[in-house]
């Protein structure tokens, strides 16, 4: 028996801990790889294209020799309780929040809205023509604020219309960061409830993510969680992998490529 017990051991299980320990070690320190799930990160990124995070950096940011850069795609973590962001484990049925892909819009210290599908950081509007090339914005505005007698009444974002005494969790460290009110509004909210589009200034720590998709409902993001804490952040995804090739209007075309943040950000 005992004879049976050293071949297992030897044979099978130190094998398999082995194996399962490198498996750890390289998915944890150098870099492993992520499925995109949906069209949110489209046109960029498309369903069922994997895409290769160099773990290394993400340890480099924890330890505050690298921060996450304007124009990156972020593998992250939503806020717990934000709509749509669980799913559920195939065959085991239990459901789990999942990760989200974005594009970092905005860094710690920024200023950042969106007006009428425009994007605008530190009072600049950027031309995404990665996106703008190939479809068009809805042009919506985030975040809506509303005020009465100079007080806060209301936040609107992609998801609804919140009281400020009724913000959900996930939407109160938006509510810290939101600029004073413009004079013009301020004044009208003497008289009756006055809305505008308001100007988030992002705490050291978080990070303005939006998916690429800017159609009606193409991306859940920061216009409807708010900002993202750092720790929210896993990765960045650095290259496409798979598949290596695609058909496209009959032609077969290779589809290993890189994702530097577009000209816009830079």
């Amino acid at each position: 028996m005992k004879a049976f017990w050293d071949y297992l051991f030897k044979e099978w299980f130190r094998q398999v801990g082995e194996a399962l320990l490198v498996a750890f070690l390289v998915t944890t320190f150098l870099f492993t790889t992520v499925g995109v799930v949906g069209q949110s990160m489209y046109p960029t990124l498309r369903n069922g294209e994997r895409v290769l995070v160099p773990k290394w950096e993400t340890w480099l940011v924890r330890l505050g020799f690298r921060e996450w850069r304007r124009g990156e795609i972020a593998i992250l973590k939503p806020p717990e309780g934000t709509p749509f962001a669980t799913a559920r484990f195939p065959v085991l049925g239990f459901s789990f929040r999942a990760f989200f892909i974005k594009r970092i819009v905005a860094v710690p210290g920024d200023e950042v809205y969106v007006e009428r599908g425009v994007v605008y950081v530190n009072g600049r509007p950027l031309e995404e023509t990665h996106i703008t090339d190939q479809i068009s914005p809805w042009p919506d505005s985030f975040p809506g604020v509303c005020y009465k007698d100079g007080d806060m009444t209301r936040i609107i974002t992609q998801q609804g219309d919140f009281p400020v005494d009724l913000l959900p969790p996930y939407l109160k460290p938006l509510k810290t960061m939101l600029l004073p009110p413009s004079e013009g509004v301020l004044a009208r909210s003497r008289f009756e409830e006055a809305c505008e589009v308001g100007r988030i200034k992002l705490k050291p720590g978080y990070y303005f993510v939006m998916g690429d998709n800017r159609t009606l409902g193409g991306s859940e993001d920061s216009r409807t969680f708010g900002p993202v804490p750092v720790e929210a952040i896993a990765g960045r995804a650095s290259y496409v992998w798979w598949p290596p090739f695609v058909r496209e209007e009959g032609r077969v075309r290779l589809n290993l490529r890189p994702l530097a943040p577009p000209p816009a950000y830079r």
